[in-house]
């Protein structure tokens, strides 16, 4: 079969969505495979050389740097060329492909449903319109866990069958780091201080940060907490109700911005503690890495956080602020209650592999590839305001 992948999202700071795309492309490159694989990137220098040289992969630079016109115009026509039997896209696909071309398409949550508050006027209306068109329309879909699942089989109204989980997985490079000087430099390189707390996520409502900031402050007040709290992660929407918070608690927050991916196994590795206290996740890799570094793990009850971190977390109410204070005071307070965590984390993550993913998902392509086609007639109405 010719599969093709759109990777356009590769090399743009995009963490869980690049992260996905990367790691399946590269476990896929690993297998010794009868199918063909057009990988189609923006930029070919952000696929790993191993991708580049694997004998089944093809490597095509996208020429449109517009969404629209890549889903409109240039997917179609590339599908047509190389004979494609499956394209895979993340989110929105096309509206039309040729003859004999299944789409494949992952939605790794659909918060922007659930939780239309949490996202841009533009964005939202564009996600509402786009991706349950491209669910129905799509010969299969995959996601992340059996809570986004039911989350997508509910709102869309789609056969169960239809969605297939797919779980991710760490990579490699997350483990724990034994160089007592490279934890140290990374430290000083961030000025986290000896003792922190560390965060992970981009800056977005979703993520709970204010409340997140809000729960370190009281436990700093109430238990004297006497770590740093390390944000990481880019600014992208409605983010300015967390820098007011962190710039209210001064020198005892640190934001690093976007980190390159070579010094986030040393952060997870130098925290004491990693917090994520989401309040809507289809997966939460970030929690999977860092247990896969040995961290001690906060996160929320909610969505698929616990799904995913099992009985290897200390799960809170992400709406409550001395609930998460608590549980910070808790790990922060005892190394032997952190040992605990970490060595149930570390177990934790040896149950997932990107290899098993890809296994997975190749099976969705070969699915996809003899499922019959769905109507792909809708008129190509894009709403107004939306822009790529």
């Amino acid at each position: 079969m010719n599969i093709g992948i759109d990777a356009h999202m590769l090399g743009h700071q995009e963490t869980g969505n690049e992260t996905y795309i990367l790691e399946l492309v590269r476990a896929l490159s690993q297998f010794h495979s009868t199918d063909t694989f057009f990988v189609y990137v923006e930029n070919p220098e952000a696929l790993p050389e191993s991708v580049r040289a694997a004998p089944h992969m093809r490597i095509i630079q996208l020429k449109s740097r517009s969404g629209v016109a890549r889903l409109l115009v240039e997917f179609p026509r590339l599908a047509a060329r190389h004979r494609l039997d499956v394209l895979h896209f993340s989110y929105n696909a096309p509206l039309r492909l040729p003859v004999g071309c299944a789409t494949v398409v992952t939605i790794h949550d659909i918060s922007f449903e659930e939780h239309p508050e949490w996202f841009p006027r533009p964005l939202r209306a564009f996600l509402k319109w786009s991706v349950p068109r491209s669910a129905r329309m799509a010969a299969a879909v995959t996601t992340d866990t059996e809570c986004a699942k039911a989350d997508i089989v509910r709102l869309y109204q789609l056969p169960p069958s239809k969605v297939q989980v797919t779980p991710y997985a760490a990579h490699t490079r997350f483990q724990p780091i034994t160089d007592a000087d490279a934890i140290v430099s990374t430290r000083r390189k961030y000025n986290t201080s000896d003792h922190f707390v560390l965060a992970v996520c981009n800056m977005q409502p979703r993520k709970n940060l204010v409340r997140l900031m809000q729960a370190f402050a009281r436990a700093k007040q109430k238990y004297t907490l006497v770590h740093k709290l390390v944000l990481v992660g880019q600014q992208l929407w409605l983010s300015s109700d967390v820098l007011t918070q962190a710039r209210a608690l001064g020198d005892d927050v640190v934001m690093t911005g976007y980190v390159p991916d070579a010094d986030l196994p040393l952060l997870y590795n130098a925290a004491d503690i990693f917090a994520y206290p989401s309040l809507y996740e289809g997966f939460g890799l970030p929690v999977l890495e860092a247990m896969a570094c040995g961290a001690a793990v906060i996160t929320s009850n909610l969505s698929s956080l616990p799904e995913v971190s099992g009985d290897a977390a200390r799960l809170v109410d992400p709406y409550n602020v001395d609930d998460m204070a608590l549980a910070l005071h808790e790990i922060a307070r005892d190394e032997s209650v952190r040992t605990v965590w970490r060595a149930r984390g570390l177990a934790r993550a040896r149950l997932f592999s990107w290899e098993r993913t890809a296994e997975q998902t190749l099976q969705v392509y070969h699915l996809a590839a003899r499922a019959p086609r769905a109507q792909t007639a809708e008129p190509a109405n894009v709403p107004i305001g939306v822009r790529d």
